[in-house]
């Protein structure tokens, strides 16, 4: 009891900062929507939908919702997806110097391989300078005047702002929080974030699917005690080893020791869980179509059985 008021009280504080209170509300007019993460398990569903005819579903009130880098990949022109969201502050956080020259993000001096990761994300956003249908693209409120997307400058691109303010304390208090949308469960993962944001926005049914999740089965230890771990995607990737790096308080690069990385995984599953009693709370209804996985908070449906559902 006294922890909750006490998680409660410092969530208050953290609205007071972070929050913007008076966020324009965006309703979809769908009420079927698919989250389509990287995973692998993503291409049999993509590849179901172009069976199906893509063109066919969305009359028949299905929409697709994209995350981070998918825009780079052949697929994405061929879904259009309507929606899209990113969350994590490596996309929004750099200047026009870094866009322009990717060296010179202050990450790349301590983790060399940033640079690379840098050059994705800006093909990232290059690719969305290229829609040519109607998107609405979720961002979170912190990066709303950030320098890239002040400078998309797309008019098919209209963004829907949202707090991302991990909101803490009594169940009562968070649902409280969230049907207000002054912030959200932990989003370790865009995917929960995509979850969340699709409840409120009015979606009755929220599907994801590429959301394998093995990241603790990718990861290995090498002689020096440095975690590297192994990326999968349902595209091809050339980046898909990454020694997992951090900057120490002296500026120096420090290693991310094997409990600080199961400590994050543990936010990401827990997170899910959130959603999950949110999603009930909200007579919201989230599958999960990805084939294996292992996000277990959400009832699972085969692909057939989906499929079906839009024949």
């Amino acid at each position: 009891m006294l922890q909750n008021l006490f998680q409660s009280a410092l969530t208050i504080g953290k609205i007071l900062v972070k929050s913007q209170f008076g966020l324009p509300q965006f309703r979809a007019p769908e009420k079927s929507v698919v989250v389509i993460a990287n995973g692998p398990s993503a291409r049999s569903f993509i590849d179901r939908c172009e069976e199906e005819g893509i063109e066919s579903l969305k009359q028949k009130g299905l929409a697709f919702f994209a995350v981070n880098k998918f825009s780079c990949q052949p697929e994405f022109f061929q879904l259009k997806p309507k929606y899209y969201l990113m969350l994590d502050m490596y996309f929004f956080e750099f200047s026009k110097e870094v866009f322009e020259k990717p060296s010179l993000h202050p990450i790349a001096q301590y983790k060399p391989d940033f640079e690379k990761t840098q050059r994705m994300i800006n093909e990232t956003w290059e690719a969305l300078q290229k829609v040519d249908w109607p998107m609405v693209f979720f961002v979170p409120q912190l990066y709303r005047k950030s320098y890239i997307v002040n400078n998309l400058n797309n008019p098919n691109i209209q963004f829907v702002t949202y707090n991302y303010t991990v909101i803490k304390g009594a169940e009562t208090f968070r649902n409280r929080m969230y049907d207000w949308r002054l912030g959200s469960p932990q989003c370790e993962n865009v995917v929960n974030s995509c979850i969340f944001n699709a409840m409120q926005a009015g979606f009755e049914n929220i599907y994801i699917t590429g959301v394998d999740h093995d990241f603790h089965i990718n990861i290995m230890v090498d002689s020096d005690n440095t975690i590297i771990r192994t990326e999968s995607h349902f595209y091809a990737d050339e980046n898909k080893k990454h020694p997992l790096l951090k900057q120490e308080p002296d500026g120096t690069t420090g290693k991310i020791r094997l409990h600080e990385l199961f400590l994050s995984l543990v936010k990401v599953h827990t997170g899910y869980d959130e959603t999950a009693r949110y999603a009930k709370h909200s007579q919201k209804r989230v599958v999960n179509l990805t084939e294996g996985g292992y996000v277990d908070a959400f009832e699972r449906m085969s692909l057939g059985d989906f499929f079906r559902q839009f024949s």
